[in-house]
């Protein structure tokens, strides 16, 4: 744990704002602390702790914000932003960042708006806190604007999310080798804001009814507003998908993820795999696209899948599997 001393000191209050919340055993002494967390696995485990969380951010103002930030520049900023509206008077704002996910050049950013900051670095990470009580409210209006929902080639997405600022070229080149007779009950695994759930509707008349599995609450708003026109039955399920899904399918596509913060993690797209085997009916088509160098064809073989590959170019591959 990090601990300001002398004048860098920060006066714990009995009440604290965790933006981004993810639990530790010394949490548990301090019973009024309230976390936000949109991301599901880190949400469960916040739950699991028995620690108090907020399903959505409400104008509550607490003496002491705490930010644990991603490394995507616009979200980290729009934070900033959110925890200076969620400020008493005299409040402060404390955040805490790996060194490799830009915790220098955040740390500066926010010195800009509030013009004094206090930092302490410490087993490669960096903490720093400041009072925004004079804070430049332009700079913050900018950062404001960050956070606030944005379309990128008709789609609405936010900062922070997967895919913010392009359509992902793996799922676009899903996108363009979907079957069209995808039929019944389908679901899309990590459906992100829901670009590869708008091209299945669009290509696939005979679905009756898309379930998207989304363990960004944000990503799952965004996939609400992009789908809202489809006359189709959608369910929407913020969900962490390798913990199992409540029903069976017909179909199912995904982009599976394979990154656990910045590092790879073949395993979790290897369990996106495993859960897909269980949730579809006999006979029931998988249709996915990865890296070329990711290797879930060994998955599919010892699930017993019938597979092929429909499609690759230099970076991606479409591998499309049935259940026996």
């Amino acid at each position: 744990m990090l601990a300001f001393e002398g004048e860098d000191a920060l006066e714990i209050p009995a009440r604290a704002l965790f933006l981004g919340a993810e639990p530790h055993a010394t949490l548990k002494a301090w019973p009024m602390i309230v976390g936000w967390q949109p991301f599901k696995p880190r949400a469960d485990a916040w739950d699991k702790a028995g620690l108090t969380r907020l399903e959505k951010l409400t104008d509550e103002k607490w003496p002491l914000v705490m930010i644990l930030p991603s490394k995507s520049r616009d979200e980290t900023l729009a934070w900033f932003a959110m925890a200076r509206d969620r400020l008493e008077p005299g409040g402060r704002i404390l955040a805490a960042m790996p060194n490799t996910t830009g915790a220098a050049r955040f740390e500066k950013e926010l010195s800009r708006a509030a013009g004094n900051i206090f930092s302490i670095q410490k087993h490669k990470c960096r903490a720093f806190h400041a009072l925004l009580d004079h804070a430049d409210e332009s700079l913050l209006n900018e950062w404001r604007v960050l956070g606030e929902p944005r379309k990128i080639s008709g789609f609405w997405v936010e900062a922070g999310i997967f895919s913010s600022d392009h359509i992902d070229p793996g799922s676009q080149l899903l996108a363009d080798h979907l079957p069209a007779h995808l039929h019944g009950n389908v679901a899309d695994l990590g459906a992100g804001w829901g670009f590869l759930s708008d091209a299945v509707l669009n290509r696939c008349p005979k679905i009756v009814r898309l379930d998207l599995f989304e363990a960004d609450a944000r990503a799952l708003e965004c996939a609400r507003r992009n789908l809202a026109s489809h006359p189709q039955e959608i369910g929407f399920h913020w969900q962490d998908v390798t913990t199992g899904l409540p029903n069976t399918y017909d179909a199912i596509v995904m982009n599976p993820p394979f990154h656990t913060g910045q590092a790879t993690d073949v395993d979790l797209g290897r369990a996106f795999l495993r859960v897909a085997f269980a949730s579809l009916k006999r006979g029931g088509k998988l249709l996915l696209v990865a890296n070329r160098q990711l290797p879930y064809e060994a998955v599919l073989e010892t699930s017993g899948m019938a597979w092929r590959k429909i499609a690759e170019d230099k970076v991606y591959k479409i591998l499309s599997a049935e259940k026996r």
